[in-house]
């Protein structure tokens, strides 16, 4: 919606571009009957890959060619024209003991896998994780007895790890990203604003029954859950020429990049998964590290949230959330509190016509338990608006 290179995709786009450009500045050792070296990108003393690379390249135009890439493919195209190999272990080790790993890759590798194949959604990363979990958790022995040992916590450890290395990289590469952004989008705010505090469209009066009265929202609570203050890019509401007045409440439900008050909150929110009953019988407070609902106890952001659900009538407003189940337990909440009267979806339209609108509100219904409420509450189609009626007129 903003052109800004936000997606999962450009996120580990530009981690690799990082450490294929740091690796040039790291140890090397040589890869035994082979003309390549090698450099081990470590996180806290664990190997999380490494990068084979043949001997004797030009790093200026090494160096050049990799700066220019645009996306996944061009570095695919880079990496195969350099004859590089990004190779993720097999196993880890702890002291001198040689552990082997349960039969399941690094996330990395997963994810570096499934970019190889085409794009992601940010959902994916953490739902990623959350399958890894359960792969340690659900090992048995030959009897049927569920396995959860030293080398079970060791695996979980591991995961952890490499979970903190993708947490601080997004963290890093969203600091660089939004320090090459405006202040200000340099727009009007007439669109936006006007389309988030303006009066409720007719159909929408009459579906929902509202008064004269009720033309206009009174308060909204704007729910961020990017990590960015993108938000604050469309000027100030104040200045909408509609409903200037009504209060607005900016909610980063999800922490901020770079404030020590409001981590980033970065993991998987599904209480509500059959697994997640073993991981509390498993009594190891560590499977729940990344654990959505125990970022929440850092701040006062959740209870701001349940304060306007409990306060009074509302209505939705779904704008880029891609709705996935790594936000079930929030959203679940949301979606199907009594408060709630309808749910209006901005969707994303591309340039041969096709949208995702279908798609959303198929993952919308995953956190309905009451379809009936599902079908009442979902605004139609012809009542949504694509997101690019949200981008704002330049100056």
């Amino acid at each position: 919606a903003h052109n800004l290179k936000t997606r999962y995709s450009d996120f580990m786009l530009g981690l690799f571009k990082f450490e294929l450009m740091d690796a040039e500045n790291k140890p090397r050792r040589p890869v035994k009957n082979s003309v390549k070296d090698a450099t081990d990108i470590k996180y806290k003393g664990t190997k999380l890959f490494t990068i084979h690379k043949e001997l004797g390249l030009s790093r200026i135009t090494y160096r050049d060619n990799l700066a220019q890439i645009q996306d996944f493919d061009g570095l695919q195209k880079f990496l195969n024209h350099y004859n590089i190999k990004i190779l993720f272990p097999k196993t880890q080790s702890k002291g001198n003991q040689r552990v082997m790993a349960i039969p399941y890759d690094s996330i990395l590798k997963a994810m570096y896998e499934r970019l190889s194949s085409g794009d992601m959604k940010w959902v994916d990363v953490e739902s990623i994780y959350y399958e890894h979990l359960k792969n340690i958790i659900n090992r048995f022995s030959s009897d049927g007895q569920r396995v959860f040992d030293q080398k079970s916590k060791f695996q979980v450890e591991i995961l952890h790890t490499e979970f903190h290395y993708l947490k601080e990289r997004l963290e890093a590469y969203l600091t660089e990203l939004m320090g090459e952004t405006p202040k200000n989008f340099g727009t009007y705010d007439a669109n936006f604003w006007s389309s988030i505090k303006g009066e409720f469209s007719k159909s929408e009066r009459q579906r929902l029954n509202l008064g004269e009265a009720e033309r206009f929202p009174e308060s909204v609570h704007i729910l961020n859950f990017n990590y960015t203050d993108t938000i604050y890019k469309y000027e100030d509401h104040r200045r909408s020429p509609e409903n200037s007045e009504a209060s607005v409440d900016f909610n980063f439900i999800h922490g901020e990049i770079n404030k020590p008050n409001n981590p980033m909150i970065f993991g998987y929110g599904d209480e509500t998964d059959e697994h997640y009953s073993v991981l509390e019988k498993l009594n190891d407070n560590q499977l729940f590290e990344h654990i959505k609902s125990f970022g929440y106890f850092k701040t006062g952001n959740y209870h701001r949230l349940l304060r306007f659900l409990e306060s009074d009538y509302y209505q939705v407003y779904i704008i880029g959330h891609s709705c996935g189940l790594s936000d079930r337990v929030m959203l679940k909440h949301i979606f199907e509190h009594k408060h709630c009267r309808s749910i209006q979806l901005f969707y994303y339209k591309w340039e041969n016509g096709m949208d995702d609108y279908i798609e959303k509100t198929q993952e919308i219904s995953r956190h309905f338990d009451d379809k009936r409420a599902l079908r009442e509450k979902i605004v139609p189609k012809p009542d949504c608006l694509p997101l690019s009626r949200l981008s704002l007129s330049r100056r």
